[in-house]
Order: C-alpha cells, then sequence, then structure tokens
C-alpha cells in the first residue's frame, strides 16, 4: 500500500509540474466574457446570461453571484477588491461596492450594447461598445455623460493612461485617443483594417493591441506610430495583457501567444482547449487566469512557460533527447543540455519543412531542460524537432498518432 501510495503521489506532482495552463472548475456552462483579479487571490468574472462569477482563493474555488439581470455581461472591471463595475447589453451599467453581495444598475444614458470598462481609479472610468459608443463618469458612476467618438465602428476595449489621456480600439483597425478626457477623440493610423479587439498600455509610451487573424499593433510613443508585430499566428485575438513593457500574454481562439521581449517573438503555449478565450488578466509577472467559452478558466502560476530546468548540473556537451512519449497524443516532452550559456533555439516543422511552433527561443543557462510540446491542434502525422545553439544544430523525429 505505501509503494502504491508513493508511487501515485510522484505522478501526480509529476504532471503538476508540467502544466502550462490549468483548467479551474466553476461549476458555469456560459460564455466567458470578462475577468477582473486585485490581487492574486480575489477575483471576478462576467459572462452570458447575467454570469457573475467570485474568486477568494485564487480560483480554487468559483461561487455565483445574483446580478439580478439575464442580460450577456461583457466586460467587469475592480478598482479594488470590494468596489467594481460591469457593463454589458443595452447599455446596462452594474456597480457593487461589497465584493459583488450586491449589485446596483446605473443610469447609463445609452441604449447601446456596452463591451468594455475601464477605471483609473474610483472614480474617474470609461466604458465603450457598439456604433461608436463611448460614455465617462468622474463620480463613480452616479452621473455617465455621453461622448462623440466620430465612429460608427463598434469599440471593443478602452484604455486610461491618466484622466486625460484615453484610447480605444475598433472593428475595421479603428483606434482613437483623447487627450482631454474625451471632450475631442482624433483617429490614429493603424495600418490595417482588422477588428482589434484589445489594447493595453504597458506604461504612458508602451502599448499593444491585439485583434483577428492575429494581428498585433505595437507603439512606443503614446499612440503616435503603430507598428505591426508578427504574432506568429493567424488565429483570432480577443484579448492582450501586458504584466510590464517586455513580458504580455494574448489570448483568442485555441490559442494562447506570450512574449518576453517586448513583442519581437511570440511563443505558443500549450492549452488543452480549441474554443474562444475572450479575456486575459495577470496579477503579478507569473499567475494570470484566461476566460472563454463553455465556463472555461485557465489558470497559470508560471507565466504559462512550459520550459522547465530539471537540473543545474553542467552537462558535459550538447544533446537533444528523443521526445518522451513517442508516438504521441496530444502531447510530449522533450529534452536537451546546454553547456554553457548559449542563446537556444528549439523549432517544430511538418513533413514539408513549415515550422508549426517555436517552443524555446530564449538565452539559457547551463543545465538539462524539458520542454512540452502540445499537439492538439495538429493532425497526425510525422513532425521534426531542431533545435540551434551556437555552432550545435540536432533534428529528431516524432510521431503524432490520433
Amino acid at each position: 500500500m505505501k509503494v502504491i501510495i508513493i508511487m501515485l503521489f510522484f505522478t501526480l506532482q509529476y504532471s503538476i509540474s508540467h502544466s502550462q495552463w490549468m483548467q479551474q472548475t466553476t461549476g458555469n456552462n456560459e460564455t466567458l466574457l470578462g475577468v477582473s483579479f486585485t490581487d492574486l487571490q480575489n477575483g471576478y468574472i462576467s459572462g452570458t446570461n447575467g454570469t457573475i462569477l467570485k474568486t477568494n482563493n485564487h480560483g480554487e474555488n468559483w461561487t455565483t453571484l445574483t446580478s439580478g439581470t439575464t442580460r450577456f455581461l461583457r466586460d467587469i472591471f475592480f478598482s479594488n477588491a470590494t468596489t467594481g463595475w460591469i457593463v454589458g447589453e443595452s447599455g446596462l451599467v452594474l456597480k457593487t461596492t461589497n465584493g459583488g453581495t450586491n449589485w446596483t444598475s446605473q443610469t447609463s444614458n445609452t441604449t447601446e450594447h456596452l463591451v468594455h470598462i475601464h477605471f483609473i481609479d474610483l472614480q474617474t472610468g470609461f466604458s465603450s461598445g457598439q456604433n461608436g459608443v463611448i460614455i465617462r463618469t468622474t463620480n463613480a458612476g452616479v452621473n455617465w455623460t455621453s461622448q462623440n467618438s466620430g465612429v460608427s465602428e463598434e469599440l471593443a476595449c478602452i484604455s486610461l493612461l491618466n484622466s486625460d489621456i484615453v484610447f480605444a480600439t475598433g472593428f475595421n483597425g479603428t483606434i482613437l485617443k483623447t487627450t482631454n478626457s474625451g471632450v475631442n477623440w482624433t483617429q490614429q493610423i493603424s495600418g490595417t483594417n482588422a477588428n482589434l479587439r484589445s489594447i493595453f498600455f504597458a506604461d504612458n509610451n508602451i502599448g499593444y493591441i491585439a485583434g483577428y487573424s492575429g494581428i498585433i499593433l505595437k507603439t512606443t510613443n503614446s499612440g503616435l506610430n503603430w507598428t505591426t508585430l508578427i504574432s506568429n499566428t493567424t488565429n483570432n485575438l480577443f484579448a492582450i495583457h501586458f504584466s510590464n513593457p517586455s513580458t504580455g500574454t494574448a489570448v483568442g481562439t485555441g490559442k494562447i501567444i506570450r512574449t518576453t521581449d517586448g513583442g519581437s517573438t511570440w511563443l505558443n503555449q500549450s492549452i488543452p482547449f480549441t474554443g474562444d478565450l475572450y479575456d486575459v488578466t495577470f496579477a503579478n509577472l507569473n499567475s494570470g487566469w484566461a476566460v472563454g467559452q463553455t465556463g472555461r478558466v485557465f489558470y497559470t502560476n508560471s507565466g504559462g512557460v512550459s520550459v522547465k530546468l530539471i537540473s543545474s548540473e553542467t552537462p558535459e556537451f550538447f544533446a537533444l533527447d528523443q521526445n518522451y512519449p513517442n508516438p504521441f497524443n496530444p502531447s510530449t516532452l522533450i529534452n536537451y543540455s546546454i553547456p554553457s550559456s548559449r542563446f537556444v533555439s528549439l523549432k517544430v516543422f511538418d513533413i514539408l519543412g513549415n515550422e508549426v511552433e517555436t517552443l524555446v527561443n530564449e538565452k539559457q543557462s547551463p543545465g538539462i531542460y524539458e520542454v512540452e510540446f502540445d499537439g492538439s491542434n495538429l493532425s497526425s502525422g510525422f513532425y521534426f524537432y531542431k533545435i540551434q545553439t551556437g555552432d550545435f544544430k540536432e533534428t529528431k523525429k516524432m510521431a503524432l498518432i490520433k
């Protein structure tokens, strides 16, 4: 009996150690559209049919709150652990000051569908939505006033740098900026016609936008210019979040990608889900949550990173091991050894030589590493993984059988 218990414990620990994004249980099958965490413990989620969920233990348990409505609740934002707002269909704005125990309706002065909300403090906030609607409050939502955005496209996201400088993004490549609290909005050149679903500023100058067909834009001068980044995906992206100017995560249709170099490189992260993920947030550099269709909530405490240093002892030589298991379905582990500090590239290719995923693309210290490759979104067949670090190059073959 002791042997069985010990082996079971070891197996459980082993599987946990290689999880990137772990699914959390909510007991809810509604589509989850917005997520907001104020710290590592306290978080809230909004969704379809009046869904509001709450946790006070980083998502280990989620409880359903009473919203008093069956409308779609498109977005949620909390300024602290007790005070938050929700926006939704037909101009709905809800507010709580007691951690979601009670929600009161506020007069938004619009019947347009509101899809995003952001507050810079407990008093000043903006919300945006369909048909170019933008509303603003300076007294915690007691009064909301409509503004003239000058556009009719849906404004899917709004972001405040301070009470005066605000950005909004929307469909057909729309980017708007105001420097006077929304008295005037000016349209910026995005260089794309894609629907832009999310905008996030890491500081007053560096901001990122994510949208359909894998589009990611970046500015380093507070929106004066926007450049297109290579995201390595054509999947629709619905949300983007940065913990600092260099490290950020974007989520979308069956996809989570992450950068640690300011968007120069985006790496796919393993997730056992092919549906839409509509929002993502991080409480710190590594602890984050992503939410989406069919009540899915995913959590990571490692930034979603799958590369593990399994031994810090310096190997004698470079090596790339055969993946295990092989054949595999849907994921497998790849080990490699580097005897000196080097920049390491590890990529996966299909039988035609097309790159399907970058697993590692960073400088690493000497040691033995392990990385997980997830083929959930790939078809059965042979694939090749290739490591390159300095003059060392090696390629091995693996088989995905579904």
